[in-house]
């Protein structure tokens, strides 16, 4: 059978289909899909990219088990959730692996306040705070994220990593949080969805003199140097920038890192 375009998250597979292919057509190929891979139960088909502000998408079901809840594990972490209620990338596995091992290195003695926005079902602040864990850091991270059902899963996705003393969640709009809150925090991680909004100025708000951002931008090298440029003003220093994966063919998610002066 010819490669099909998919998603391995857990043993859910998110499979991509020619749009000629007929129902009848997905179906068989979804079952030979699980006869060829025995560590999947379950085979759905994504039926529209993520959309909105909550980052969702809608899938199919087409084989095996009839479920959307996954457990994925990754950079020695677990993590539940349902794919059709909240977002979920495995592809950005690296990233968060990499994002880690960069805070890691910027934590001297001191205690280090970190901002985790948009977090999701938390993996990005999972994925950190394990690393920061094992290596004995003294920290704690706030974890932003506006959908209700991500922040259910991020509740006992902590939990089941053993990180509920070092993780705090708050169900809250970016925009909302950033005008109520006083505080300021050290390490900024913007995993921001693809808005046309920067959230750069609540970044700002929340930050300090020698805060670390590490942002999230999509399109361009060029149109995110800009974007972020034009929203900060001469408040930040020099910008490091690289690619952080593809979200298309030819699109591609940037991670930008840069001090607060």
């Amino acid at each position: 059978m010819k490669k099909i375009p998919q998603d391995i998250i857990g043993d859910i597979a998110i499979l991509k289909f020619p749009l000629t292919d007929s129902l009848k057509s997905k179906k068989l190929k979804s079952k030979e899909f699980l006869k060829n891979h025995p560590n999947v139960k379950t085979v759905l088909e994504k039926t529209n990219k993520f959309s909105g502000r909550l980052r969702i998408q809608k899938t199919k079901y087409l084989a095996g088990e009839k479920t959307t809840k996954a457990v994925y594990r990754e950079n020695d972490c677990t993590f539940k959730f349902d794919i059709d209620k909240t977002y979920f990338s495995p592809r950005l596995s690296e990233e968060r692996k990499r994002t880690a091992q960069d805070i890691s290195k910027l934590l001297k003695k001191k205690h280090t306040k970190l901002l985790v926005m948009f977090s999701g079902i938390a993996p990005f602040p999972v994925v950190i705070a394990k690393k920061l864990r094992k290596e004995k850091k003294d920290f704690h991270i706030i974890a932003v994220e506006l959908n209700k059902e991500a922040n259910r899963f991020a509740k006992e996705n902590i939990s089941l990593n053993k990180l509920s003393k070092d993780i705090t969640l708050i169900q809250k709009d970016v925009k909302i949080f950033a005008k109520n809150l006083k505080a300021t925090f050290d390490i900024i991680v913007m995993t921001r969805p693809n808005l046309k909004d920067t959230f750069l100025k609540e970044a700002l708000k929340l930050s300090k003199r020698k805060t670390t951002i590490f942002y999230h931008g999509f399109g361009t090298k060029d149109s995110v140097l800009k974007e972020i440029k034009e929203n900060t003003k001469g408040k930040i220093g020099k910008i490091q920038i690289r690619r952080a994966g593809d979200i298309a063919i030819g699109k591609w998610r940037w991670l930008a890192r840069f001090k607060v002066k």
